[in-house]
């Protein structure tokens, strides 16, 4: 698949700031905090109503690693998590870095985006 997505019960307001301490628990950061709403608003199509903020995240050791090992890694990079509203329910999703690096031809970053998924997952469970 090529993401992970689960549904809350928590506000997206909730969901965020418990998300961004999950995150950094497993050393991730949040590096922009993007309201696709607000910024639609701004640039006047005040008719769309849904909710999307679209979390940029790093973590710099990781990073530096895997660029190490590919600058077409770069492409991905920071990795992203949405929090948005969907059929009156709060979701929080991410494309898997596995689905997203499966193209670039190294075992290394294979197995480096399966790490790195598996402690987004883990970050992301834990905010819900």
């Amino acid at each position: 698949m090529f993401d992970y997505t689960v549904t809350t019960n928590k506000t997206i307001e909730q969901a965020i700031d418990d998300l961004t301490a999950s995150l950094k628990n497993v050393q991730f950061g949040v590096l922009w905090d993007f309201d696709v709403k607000e910024t639609l608003h701004n640039k006047g199509f005040d008719d769309f109503d849904q909710t999307f903020r679209i979390l940029e995240v790093c973590n710099p050791k990781a990073a530096r690693d895997v660029l190490s090992m590919e600058e077409k890694v770069s492409y991905f990079l920071p990795c992203k998590v949405v929090v948005y509203e969907s059929h009156n329910e709060t979701r929080i999703g991410m494309p898997r870095p596995t689905a997203l690096m499966s193209h670039i031809d190294s075992k290394d970053v294979q197995d480096f985006a399966s790490d790195i998924e598996e402690t987004m997952i883990k970050a992301i469970d834990e905010a819900v």
